[in-house]
C-alpha cells in the first residue's frame, strides 16, 4: 500500500480497499463477484471521511454481498456450439421482427451478457445458453433494439418493450444469474 492507496478490515464487512482517484467526483464503492470491496476515493476526500462513508453504508454493503453469493454462477460454453444455437434463435427473431445486424460474435466474457457495436455487430456471452429460454429471448432482443437505438434511454426501454412485454423484469431476474 501506498500513500493513495488504503486497506481497512471492518467486523461486519471484512476488507476494504481505499484507493485516491485523480478522476472521481465522489465517493463510490463496487463489489466485485469475488467479494473485494473496493473504494474510489476523490483526491481531496480523505481517508477518514471514505472510512465514515463504507460504515454509513454497511447494511447496503452486506446485503450487496448477500445478492453475489445468492447468484447462481454459470460455467462457460463451447462457443461453436454457442455460435449455433444463438445465431438460429437470433436470426428467428430477425425474421419474426424485421431486424438486421451486421456479424455474430461468441465470447466467454465476464462482465456481459452481450453487446452490439456501431456497426451493428453483436456480440453474445456463451453462458446465454445456461439460461431459461425467456431470458435468453430477452438478451437477443435487447442487442437487436440496440442496432436501431444504440443507449438506453427511455425510447430504448419503451421500443423493448413493444417485443418483450415487462423487459425491465426480465432485465432484473438476469442479475440473479453471475458471470
Amino acid at each position: 500500500m501506498n500513500r493513495f492507496t488504503k486497506s481497512i478490515t471492518f467486523f461486519d464487512i471484512g476488507e476494504v480497499i481505499f484507493k485516491k482517484n485523480k478522476k472521481a467526483s465522489r465517493l463510490r464503492i463496487s463489489i466485485k463477484n469475488t467479494l473485494e470491496i473496493n473504494v474510489s476515493v476523490p483526491i481531496y476526500v480523505t481517508f477518514n471521511k471514505a472510512e465514515e462513508f463504507v460504515i454509513s453504508k454497511t447494511p447496503w454493503i452486506i446485503k450487496s454481498i448477500n445478492d453475489i453469493k445468492n447468484k447462481v454462477k454459470l460455467n462457460p460454453v463451447d462457443k461453436g456450439k454457442a455460435k449455433q444455437v444463438l445465431k438460429k434463435k437470433l436470426d428467428n427473431i430477425c425474421d419474426k421482427y424485421d431486424f438486421k445486424y451486421n456479424k455474430l460474435s461468441i465470447r466467454n466474457q465476464k462482465t456481459r451478457w452481450g453487446s452490439c457495436s456501431q456497426k451493428n455487430n453483436i456480440s453474445l456471452n456463451s453462458k446465454i445458453m445456461h439460461l431459461p429460454e425467456e431470458l435468453i429471448e430477452y438478451v437477443l432482443l435487447h442487442e437487436l433494439v440496440h442496432t436501431r437505438i444504440k443507449n438506453h434511454s427511455k425510447q430504448f426501454w419503451d421500443t423493448l418493450d413493444l417485443y418483450i412485454p415487462l423487459s425491465k423484469k426480465l432485465d432484473k431476474k438476469l442479475k440473479k444469474y453471475s458471470l
